[in-house]
């Protein structure tokens, strides 16, 4: 890579979140068989001063019990202090090795809604438990609390009432300085666990499975982002019928301050309302001719799909990955309308070296590192829909040079920091939350700083231009 590295502004960085969780643990893990009875459980939990105690399953497994376990199925439910303590523990257990950083196993326990996850060797001993404490800041854990609190709202004004402190969640997290990455994924995680409580309450068992689109499905939810949904309806269903369900969430997300995609990306549409055998054979034709009924923006809203209420088993990404990775011609269309703003001359760029005039950070910044990601991520054969982890994935594997994966890394959170920054300030103003930021209102730092993402992001994507014109692909 001849272009000098991008050096983003320093930022605060919490110890833990870079460490890996082998090095967090304290002490031995409390355990009790599952004949022991919940006072016994809570007394070794007293004298060991943890929140949780494994219970072995004999099979190289665990169940776990926590102190909430306690309150909400023994004391709540009526149970007795003789209840044998594994008719009240979860098992399996949710598990991370030691070697993932702080950072990761967090957000893995607030996508999860867990505070505890036990750690295991490369080999799958054992080796201790990590809990949220060994990993929050005060703002981190502000997002637990919310997290909780949407998911025991117990009506839709509940809901509405407690979605309300999101935005100043999200304020509190970019006061703290945390990593602008890291903020998008908790807000990504919380918009989800609104949306599945909305589900919860005004859709009651209804047989479908809801699926979140777009920068919430990557975790990369910013403030201005709004909901793109669809839905996988039951065989033989009536569309009209799941129409009408689709929009009584909808209603209600809206209320909560999450507004539906502008462009009809909604699961009330005909088009992002379909049964399970519909999907798939939309997706064939799709790649069959990727050109026809927009078939590359409907491929690429479908591979950063992710299942957020009812059948997850039902998510279509793996299935859309797979079938495309058969089809070497739809794969480079993919490239080639991913690199084909970055290979002509930028937009932005012109723009930022004019010094003035309104410009798109998301349309010109992010969106082409996304695209690249998405492909790259979608060969290298990575389910995860990161667009950091994608590039990760990629890099030395012959798609992406390991310096081109790290400067569009390294320009994306750049591009998203200032992107973070501009949508705060319009929030605390009370303005509409918008990706469209004059020029001139950048300090010369970060008009530097994204003048030069934009100009590493053109280069990567005519090297691969290059590349796919060749025939290397």
């Amino acid at each position: 890579m001849n272009g000098p590295r991008i050096t983003p502004p320093a930022r605060v960085v919490q110890d833990p979140s870079m460490r890996p969780v082998g090095d967090l643990l304290r002490g031995p893990t409390p355990m009790c068989p599952a004949h022991a009875t919940v006072r016994d459980t809570a007394e070794t939990m007293a004298s060991s001063r943890r929140r949780s105690v494994l219970i072995p399953l004999g099979d190289g497994t665990h169940g776990i019990v926590t102190q909430g376990d306690l309150t909400r199925r023994v004391l709540a439910a009526g149970r007795g202090p003789t209840t044998p303590v594994g008719a009240v523990m979860t098992a399996p257990v949710r598990t991370c090795r030691a070697d993932r950083l702080g950072a990761d196993a967090l957000m893995d326990m607030l996508e999860h809604g867990v505070r505890q996850l036990p750690v295991l060797s490369a080999r799958g001993e054992l080796l201790g438990v990590v809990e949220d404490a060994d990993l929050l800041g005060t703002a981190a854990r502000g997002g637990f609390l919310l997290r909780g609190n949407i998911s025991r709202a117990t009506d839709t004004d509940e809901l509405v009432t407690v979605a309300t402190r999101i935005p100043a969640l999200v304020l509190g997290l970019r006061q703290t300085r945390m990593a602008p990455l890291d903020v998008s994924a908790i807000l990504s995680v919380i918009i989800d666990a609104t949306v599945t409580r909305a589900l919860d309450l005004v859709t009651e068992a209804a047989d479908f499975t809801w699926l979140s689109l777009g920068s919430v499905a990557r975790r990369e939810a910013l403030p201005a982002s709004d909901l793109d949904t669809a839905m996988i309806r039951p065989d033989r269903s009536d569309f009209a019928e799941f129409a009408e369900l689709a929009q009584r969430p909808h209603a209600l997300l809206v209320r909560c301050g999450l507004r539906s995609d502008a462009n009809g990306a909604v699961a009330t549409r005909r088009r992002f309302s379909r049964t399970q055998d519909e999907w798939i054979r939309a997706t064939e034709a799709w790649i069959r001719d990727p050109f026809h009924d927009r078939g590359l923006v409907m491929l690429s809203l479908l591979l950063d799909s992710r299942a957020v209420g009812g059948d997850a088993d039902r998510s279509l990404t793996e299935a859309v990955a797979e079938k495309l990775r058969a089809h070497p011609r739809a794969m480079r269309l993919l490239l080639r309308e991913a690199v084909a703003e970055p290979a002509r001359p930028h937009p932005l760029r012109q723009i930022l070296s004019r010094r003035s005039g309104p410009v798109d950070l998301k349309a010109h910044g992010a969106m082409p590192v996304m695209n690249i990601a998405r492909w790259a991520g979608i060969c290298a054969g990575v389910t995860d829909r990161s667009t950091i982890v994608r590039l990760q994935a990629a890099a030395g594997t012959g798609l992406l040079l390991d310096d081109d994966a790290r400067v569009l890394s390294e320009s994306f959170d750049v591009v998203q920091q200032i992107r973070l920054r501009h949508q705060c300030e319009q929030l605390e103003q009370g303005l509409p939350i918008t990706d469209e930021v004059d020029v001139d209102t950048l300090t010369p730092l970060y008009r530097s700083l994204l003048s030069e993402a934009v100009r590493e992001i053109a280069g990567v994507g005519r090297r691969l231009s290059y590349a796919e014109s060749a025939g290397a692909w």
